[in-house]
């Protein structure tokens, strides 16, 4: 066995995507690379998967984006993607009967993005997470597959080959909030995908699966797990109890994205109590914990609860960066 295997996995959580934005800006001006040159695999669902994609696309022999940019992308897109208009707002009666936001705007901003750039081109090997309405089953866009390589079967790479603004759109489709992604592969195939978080809101789990299958000869992991902020505000028991399915709607979401991400945190303590590093921080004290609220005193707030914790897990980041610092282990070497 030889080799560490470098693992960067964000959460899902809408605007508050800001908070690892944030962390991976600090990182990066510390290791002295781009974060696509430190790790192996970067896994993302919903807003870690818009970052995980923009800091694996490419520009030239570099990357598209710096992780400075992708915070840049929350100041300035957020509120363009996070707005639904008047008339929206009414005939939806404010995302009770149809979706909350239009996702024109969503599409635009990574359009304007990506622009064509398709998964294969990924600078770092690259894993995204979303679910198939039609098909019923969790679909993982793979950088690996969408170059020909570990295919299974009668697959080809054409089916796994999809437009990097599209895996985007498919992953961050969070139920309520806009409408499902209606998207094309490179063979023509059309599927209807949600987020990822609905499944994998803490992608790290499913980053370990494949790091797995990609490394089998690889003797240690490092794992960077990197959350959204840990909603605070607690679900009263008596009006939880009167619920019905228009009530439940947003807060099931909710409840959903955290029980899966805290129990993927459980699980990879337990396998790895040495090569797992997780930054996570609460959301109380003014933070709204809604993942749409991309309103500039939020997006001040959330930004300060970033800062915080890189304030307060300094001797555990410091520690991080030196490890980081050593050029990561040739892939070949793996396998």
């Amino acid at each position: 066995m030889a080799g560490t295997v470098r693992i960067l996995s964000i959460d899902g959580g809408g605007i508050r995507g800001l908070i690892p934005a944030v962390l991976l800006e600090w990182l990066e001006a510390r290791i002295g690379r781009p974060i696509s040159e430190t790790f192996h695999l970067i896994a993302g669902t919903s807003t870690g998967g818009i970052l995980a994609a923009g800091l694996c696309a490419p520009r030239g022999g570099g990357p598209r984006f710096s992780a400075a940019d992708l915070v840049g992308f929350y100041r300035d897109d957020g509120p363009e993607i996070f707005h639904s208009g008047l008339w929206h707002g009414v005939a939806s009666l404010g995302g009770t009967v149809d979706e909350r936001y239009p996702a024109d705007a969503l599409e635009r901003v990574l359009q304007r993005r990506f622009g064509d750039l398709s998964l294969s081109q990924a600078r770092t090997e690259l894993l995204i997470t979303s679910y198939d309405l039609e098909r019923r089953n969790p679909h993982f866009f793979k950088s690996w597959k969408a170059r020909g390589e570990r295919l299974r079967g009668q697959e080809s790479a054409a089916q796994r080959e999809f437009r990097l603004r599209d895996v985007a759109r498919a992953t961050s489709a969070a139920p309520t909030y806009f409408e499902p992604a209606w998207v094309r592969n490179a063979a023509g195939e059309r599927f209807a995908l949600v987020d990822g978080g609905v499944f994998a809101n803490n992608p790290a789990m499913c980053a370990v699966a494949s790091a797995r299958a990609l490394y089998p000869k690889a003797g240690r992991y490092l794992i960077v797990s990197l959350g959204t902020g840990q909603a605070q505000r607690p679900i009263p028991y008596d009006q939880a109890r009167d619920w019905g399915l228009i009530g439940w709607a947003r807060p099931i979401l909710s409840v959903i994205f955290d029980g899966v991400s805290d129990t993927v945190d459980y699980q990879l303590i337990q396998q790895f109590p040495r090569g797992y590093h997780r930054f996570q921080t609460d959301l109380s004290a003014g933070v709204n914990d809604d993942m749409d609220d991309a309103d500039p005193d939020n997006l001040r707030r959330l930004q300060a609860k970033a800062e915080d914790l890189i304030q307060t897990r300094r001797e555990d980041l410091r520690r991080l960066v030196r490890q980081l610092r050593r050029a990561p282990d040739p892939r070949p070497e793996f396998s």
